[in-house]
Parts: C-alpha cells; structure tokens; sequence
C-alpha cells in the first residue's frame, strides 16, 4: 500500500521563497543555506547572515562559492553536484577541516551538514552551517593546558606515577623511568609492586588496599625506612608521598617518590664525623700523654720543622735500622670542596692522630711538616720492604676499615701516600733535602 506522504505535491520553488517559508527557516538558531540545483543561494536565514556577516537580502544573485574559499571552490562545486545527483544526508567538518568565507573576506572553521530539497523542479539543498571557532578555541585551550600539565609532569625532578584501586601503574614520568630503570612501556600497565621489594609486597599489597579504602593526603618515608627496587634488582631508599584524585568518577592514587640515596649518604657522613670528632678527642687525648713522657705531639702546631731538624741531628749518631716515611694526604682540593675545609682539617687530624697511635714501637716520632704532609722517623729491623707493607697497611686497608666502622666509609676520601726513605747511610741534611724533595713531588688537589 502506497505511503499517503509520498503521494503530497512536491514544494514549488516559489513556495520555499516565500514568506511562510523563510519565517520557519529564520526561528532555526543554526545557520541554513538553500541552494538551489544550479548552485544560487536561494535562502539564508539570519544565524547564518549573522555568521558570514551579511546583511538581510546581500546575499541574492550569488552562488554558493561566494561563502568558500576560492582554493577550495572547485572541489566544493564538485561535492554539491555530486550530492544533488545522489541526495543523502553528508556531514561535512567531521575529522577534517572545512572552511568557511566571511563577507569581509576573513575565513572561519566550520561544520557543514547536507540535506536534500526535493522540489517540483527538482532537488535542492539545505545545508545546516556550525561555526566552530568557539570551539577549535577551547579545544586549543584544553590542549595547551594539557600540554602545560605534560610538561610540569615531566619536568618533575622526583618520580610521579598514578595508580587505581587494583595498583596498576597508569602513568609514570621521565622521573620515575630514571629512578627505577625502566621505560614508561615496561612500567604502564604493570602491577605497583613490580618496583617494591619482593619481601615486602605482601605486605604493600595490604596497606595499598587499606588506603584506597580510606585515600587521604599521607607522607611516607619520614622516620622509617621505605625501599624502590630498580630494574636491575637493586634496592634503594626512598621517600614518597601519596595524594588521591578523581579522575572519570574513579579514584587515582598520585605517587610522588624521591630517591634519598644521596641524603641518606650525607646523613650517614655527618654521624660519622661526629663519631670520627669523638675519636680525634680520645686519640688527641692519648697523645698528650706521649707528649708528656717526652714525645712531640703531632699536633700542638709548633715549629715541627725545626723539631724533625732537631731529632734527625739526634737519631743520625746511631741511624741503623733508621726509616723515614712520608705520608702525603692527597685531593685535599676536592675534600675542602665537597667536605668544606673545616671538616676537611678534622679528617686530617683524625688521620694525623690515627697515624701516631699506630706507630706502636718505642721511639717512633711523627711530625707535621706542613698542613698536608706527616713524617715519622721509625727504627725497624726489617728490611725496607717490609716496613713498606707495615706503612701501605696502616695507611690503607687498616685505616680505611677504622673509618668505615667509626662510621662511613664515604669519608675515606684521604687518600694517603706514604714514601720510606732508608736513613742509614745518609746525613741528616741529605734526609732533609730528600724529604723536601718528595713533598714536592706531592701533587695538590
């Protein structure tokens, strides 16, 4: 049975220019162009004068060119022939851009809709226009805000992650990649405890589901120990903060993590020297004791260059079995600039004392040359090479095991350097101008 709307007369074209017509199309708030089948604008109500700017009645005796761009006519002549033969209704503007042509010759992005007229002579077109320069300017807005976000995000010198309800890692920064080793793909998609230590998982897994249950600004790492595991196994302590937000009716937890190897490093290097300021004390102690049975205190800062001419002159009526040795403190540059220099004279007199409390043997004297450099006068039996091993152990492996276990071993930064000098079968003034020669020789830095 025939459909009684497909049986109503088609609309006559001066029916649709006329004034029942125009006042329907005038009430609709999206701009309407009519073309007629030769491609003359036959109608445009007033959303779309507004929106190419013309006013009322302008636009009679133009085509539908005049409202495109002229490098963009040809093709657009093209798309309303081809419509008009096979009428459909066509978006036009979704997924690329479509431009449209002002009165005042400025152009605008658009979203066009085609819709067929089928007339008495004919079928025309009513195209629907949307300006859309409101909205390429917010979505500019939105994108340079999200690239603004990106960039803070990346530029974060402490990690930051994001993390759901289950503990899946959903974001991770160029920090996070740097302090655990991975790349963002190894770490997105993967379960939080990937970069926990495996003994403490477990227990992770049950405070993350307990502060999910109860999300609040919280600060982790104060006062306890909390440990990162690099991809590479290693483990390292670290302090994180945790802050929750609402993202698409979800709850996030926002990770932000710092690596505080260094900072545990210095924390571990002010005790020790604290511990190494109380040794100075009990060692300087011991010392001015020696200096009052008679020995020269390493220490008290006077002449000891004149005391060293003074001992030489003494020991050398008897030399046999006489030994010189040179302790040289080296990159006492890079100790003042990383230590500072009143730190750095208390490592030198901890090593200064240390060296003297180790010279175990009746007689031995050691005298401060200058701010850098200690020489004891030793008498041994043993040839030269062994007194050598004696001084390569005091002064390295023996002294660098007393420091780490005073406190750190980050502070054996001393670096000694230790010549001997058989005195035997020289004169005193030769063993002064050979020491002066080698403390020469002792690079400063």
């Amino acid at each position: 049975m025939p459909n009684p709307a497909d049986e109503r007369p088609l609309p006559n074209p001066d029916d649709i220019r006329g004034i029942a017509f125009w006042q329907a199309l005038d009430a609709v708030p999206t701009g309407l162009v009519v073309v007629d089948q030769a491609g003359g604008i036959a109608f445009i109500n007033s959303a779309a004068e507004r929106m190419f700017l013309y006013e009322r009645n302008e636009w009679q005796g133009r085509t539908i060119e005049a409202l495109v761009p002229v490098a963009r006519r040809g093709a657009h002549s093209a798309l309303v022939a081809a419509f008009i033969q096979a009428p459909a209704h066509r978006p036009m503007g979704t997924g690329r851009d479509v431009t449209g042509l002002r009165k005042d010759g400025t152009e605008f992005p658009v979203e066009i809709g085609l819709n067929p007229l089928r007339t008495s002579e004919g079928t025309w077109v009513i195209a629907s226009v949307i300006d859309l320069t409101e909205r390429k300017r917010l979505d500019m807005q939105i994108q340079e805000h999200h690239e603004r976000v990106q960039a803070y995000w990346e530029a974060a010198s402490e990690g930051l992650l994001t993390v759901d309800a289950s503990g899946t890692i959903e974001m991770v920064n160029k920090g996070t990649e740097r302090i655990f080793g991975y790349d963002r793909s190894e770490l997105v998609g993967q379960p939080l405890e990937l970069v926990i230590p495996e003994a403490q998982r477990h227990a992770h897994a049950e405070k993350r589901e307990r502060y999910f249950a109860d999300p609040q600004l919280r600060s982790m790492g104060m006062g306890h120990t909390l440990s990162g595991r690099r991809k590479d196994g290693t483990l390292f302590p670290v302090e994180v903060g945790l802050n929750v937000a609402r993202i698409g009716g979800r709850t996030v937890a926002i990770g932000f993590v710092t690596d505080i190897t260094e900072k545990r490093r210095l924390e571990e290097q002010s005790a020790a020297l604290g511990t190494l300021v109380d040794l100075q004390q009990q060692l300087s102690t011991s010392s001015r004791r020696s200096a009052a049975n008679g020995d020269p205190d390493p220490l008290t800062g006077l002449d000891t260059r004149a005391m060293l001419h003074e001992a030489l002159e003494k020991e050398f009526s008897d030399p046999k079995g006489l030994c010189g040795i040179i302790y040289s403190v080296q990159r006492l540059g890079q100790m003042n600039q990383r230590f500072g220099s009143a730190t750095a004279d208390r490592i030198l007199v901890f090593a200064s004392q240390y060296i003297a409390n180790s010279l175990n043997v009746k007689g031995d004297q050691l005298f401060r040359w200058d701010r850098t450099t200690f020489v004891a006068l030793v008498r041994r039996d043993s040839p030269v090479l062994q007194v050598q091993r004696e001084v390569t152990l005091v002064c390295g492996k023996r002294l660098e095991y007393f420091v780490k276990h005073a406190g750190g071993s980050s502070l054996v930064m001393i670096a000694l350097r230790a010549n001997v000098l058989t005195l035997s079968q020289v004169l005193a003034a030769d063993a002064v101008t050979e020491i002066e020669r080698l403390v020469r020789l002792v690079p400063r830095g």
